[in-house]
This record gives structure tokens, sequence and C-alpha cells, in this order.
């Protein structure tokens, strides 16, 4: 019996036990039935009643089991829980809110662990001990699992072929194996750095980008297995090749294959694949645009921004200054849609990585006529704000500063976008080689997020 990580798992939306030892009172002194503490750098409003001790953690966006509330008493709704007398915080969907209460916000929920325990206890009759430091999001019992908490992504946004859909079964796309073993790479998911304050040091080279809105997509030239190329009779000598323990991976075919965030859309690749959201394929576009820039082991990764073909937001309302295409007009890339390319990297024949820094990545750009991210900052860390003591608590002032910088656009409207919406944040890269990324959201664009959810708005990125 145990609390473990899933495959699946995103790390932002991971459970995690914490030791609270102290607690604050609310920011408004007239506020007397709630106080608030702060976990991994978030800050968490809760009951008065709450002491010092073990709790579970549950982070912004993430959603629990509706057994688990049930069990917890933790539904708004009375009839939903165990107890029909009490009633909790959350609606039917079970979802974690960042809200502001009289004033303060709160970014996350928590629990007395006890109540996690008891609930494993009432579902496998075996005891769980749980140590303080676990993330998780399931729980593993006799070979068998049974989640806990996860991502909340709308039902609405379920396609037929989608990973995660009941037709999908979430199985790796057939045709994958045509790319030779690592030679393609999904872009992994970037860490909140609330969650990992201390990872950036004062003397580390940094630079701080927009992390712009859009739908993320991937365009690559990798190395392929040769047989998913070669007429029979070459299959047949390629087999007895690699038989007898010949390399053939150098007579590999190099392919050209473009992707969202997590689906190959190459149907040479992936045959079911669909057009996915709104029914287009905006990734196609943007691959036609980087396609032809790429040399052999390259792989370029982008937002996607601005309108789709038929004229709709790729994101609703965030324009970044570009136009919907009118009927019948062409779609144009700089100027219906934009693409910003955050990351490059080269995968050489025996799948070693060359990662660009965030000045490579720029000058690549910038000599090809394509768009980087937009770049706020870029120096040593300690060097954004000097006045800051780097020898006491300066990763907690650091990001508390960085957190409200208006300079950065921080908790205010985006500064790409002709309309008037929340800038969604900040992306901080160490300048290491090893592409270390983490994202800094605004609560302004969280609560519009959290409010697009209630209304059960579907959102691309959560559908690719």
């Amino acid at each position: 019996m145990k609390l473990t990580i899933g495959k699946k798992a995103n790390v932002n939306y991971l459970a995690k036990i914490v030791r609270i030892n102290q607690f604050k009172p609310h920011t408004d002194p007239e506020v007397t039935r709630l106080k608030a503490c702060v976990v991994d750098g978030f800050n968490i409003l809760c009951g008065i009643d709450s002491q010092p001790g073990l709790y579970v953690y549950f982070p912004t966006a993430c959603c629990l089991n509706p057994d688990f509330l049930r069990y917890a008493n933790l539904y708004k709704h009375k009839e939903l829980n165990a107890d029909p007398e009490q009633s909790g915080m959350f609606e039917d969907n079970g979802r974690v809110k960042a809200i502001r209460l009289r004033g303060e916000l709160s970014e996350g929920f928590i629990l007395p662990v006890t109540i996690l325990e008891n609930y494993v206890l009432s579902v496998t009759n075996v005891e769980l001990t749980c140590e303080e430091g676990i993330e998780f999001d399931i729980v593993e019992h006799d070979g068998k699992t049974f989640w806990i908490n996860k991502k909340y992504i709308p039902k609405n946004t379920r396609t037929p072929g989608a990973p995660g859909s009941k037709s999908g079964k979430g199985k790796q796309p057939k045709g994958i194996d045509k790319i030779l073993e690592n030679q393609f790479r999904f872009h992994y998911d970037t860490t909140l750095i609330k969650k990992c304050p201390h990872v950036i040091k004062p003397n580390d080279l940094i630079s701080i980008t927009e992390k712009v809105h859009g739908t993320s997509g991937i365009s690559a030239r990798v190395l392929c297995n040769p047989i998913a190329y070669a007429k029979w009779y070459e299959k047949a000598m390629i087999k007895i090749i690699q038989f007898f323990g010949g390399n053939t991976t150098m007579a590999g075919v190099y392919d050209y294959i473009y992707a969202s965030r997590t689906v190959i859309k190459n149907r040479f690749f992936n045959k079911k694949v669909s057009d996915g959201f709104y029914g287009v394929d905006v990734w196609k576009y943007a691959d036609d645009i980087l396609k032809p820039l790429l040399q052999k082991g390259m792989t370029i990764y982008y937002e996607i921004i601005g309108f789709l073909p038929n004229g709709r937001y790729i994101q609703k309302n965030y324009d970044y200054g570009y136009m919907p295409p009118k009927e019948g007009e062409k779609y144009e890339h700089k100027k219906h849609f934009g693409i910003a390319v955050y990351r490059i990297t080269l995968t050489n024949p025996d799948g070693n990585v060359h990662e660009f820094s965030a000045r490579e990545v720029q000058q690549w750009c910038y000599q090809m006529g394509i768009s980087p991210v937009r770049e706020f900052y870029y120096g040593f860390a300690k060097d954004l704000y000097p006045e800051l003591n780097t020898e006491e608590h300066w990763n907690e002032n650091f990001l508390q500063r960085l957190a409200n910088d208006k300079e950065f656009y921080m908790e205010c409207n985006s500064p790409s976008c002709s309309n008037k919406v929340p800038h969604e944040g900040l992306v901080i890269k160490i300048e290491n080689m090893k592409s270390e990324a983490f994202k800094l959201k605004c609560f302004k664009f969280l609560d519009a997020e959290g409010k697009a959810l209630d209304k059960g708005e579907s959102n691309i990125e959560d559908e690719a």
C-alpha cells in the first residue's frame, strides 16, 4: 500500500503530504473565521480551527476523486456527501479553485492527512501511513491503483481519438514505431516555480520570457526506421542485417513530423488522428512555415497564437495583435496567426540531444524570420533586483518581487494583445544546457481561467 505518481501525471497537479507548523491571520483583521498558511510558495486560506500538523495539499486546477469528496463531506451540495447534514466548498466537478476570500488570495486546498488515511482504509481495508514530502496522484494496492486527484479538464473537450477519451484509451498512437528510439520527444511539463523556489540561485544566468496563451506545437525532422519506407525485398534485407546484429540506424530515413503538445498529427505516423478542437488542423499551418527551415535532427517547440482559419480565436479573446481572416481570405502567417518559438533541440543518430540556449533560440529565430517568445530579461538572477540580500531569504523575496513586477506585466493585462485580457505570466529558464524552465502564472489569469472552467468553456490546449 503506497501513495505514488501515475505514468501520465502532470507534476503541477500532484497532491503532496506537507507539514504545516505555522499559520498566520487573514490580512483583513475583521476576518475571524479564516487564517492562512504557505505551502510550496502558495498562500492557502483555511478554517480558523486548523492546527499545526500533517496535511494533504491539493494544487489549483486539479480535481479530486468524487468518492473521496463524498467520503470527506466536501461537496457544497449536501446531498452528494456521505453525511447529508454536512457541506463543504467543492462544486460538483470537484475542482480546486484559485480564489480571493475577503480580499486575500488562496491558491490550493489543504486537508488533515488523517482524512485521507481513513478514506484509503475504508476502500482497501489496509492502513496507509503518509510521510511528509511524498507527492502523488494515485494509491497503489495489490498491484492495482485508484486515483485521488488529477488535472481538471472539462468533459466537453474530449473528442474521439484524443488522449484520455474512451475510443483512444490513452494508448500510444500506431505508427510511432516508425520513428527510431530516442529521436523524438514531446515537450516536458513545465514546473511551477513556486513548487521549487530554491532551484534558482543568485549567480544563475537566466532568461525571463512571456508565457503566451495559445496552443503548443512541435515541428521536427527525425530519423525514422528504414523498414517503414522500404520495399518488400529491402525490408527482408534489413531484417537479415538486424538478425545478425548489424546496425541499420545509419540507413534510416529523415522524415518530417508535426505534433500538438501530446499527439503526432501526421497521418503517416498516426492514421487515426483527428483534426482536434474546432475541427481545424492549425498545427499543419504552422508546420508548413517551419518545415523548410528544419535541418536533420532538429525539433522546434512553439506556441501558435491568434486566430484559426475559420476566424475563431485559438484562445478566447487572446488576439496577440493578429486579425481574424475574412470569409474566403487565405489564412496567412503573421497576419492571422503567429508562431512563438520557445525551445529548439538537435538530436544526433545516437539519440544525444543538444539543447539550444535561450540566446541561441532567439538568434536562430531572427535569422530565419520567425518570432521567438518575447524576452523580458536576460542576465544573472541577482542583478534583476540587486537590492535584495543574497544571503538571507533571497529565493522567497526574489519570487515575491517577480510575481508582482509591473515591468513584466504581472497582474496586468497582456502586453501583446489588443484586447484587454489577463497576462498569463512568465517562463524562467536557467542557462545550464539542461533546458530547465519554470513558469510563474498571474493570479489574474488563473482567476479568469477558473471562471471560464466554471462556465464549461472548452480550451484548445487541454484538447490538444
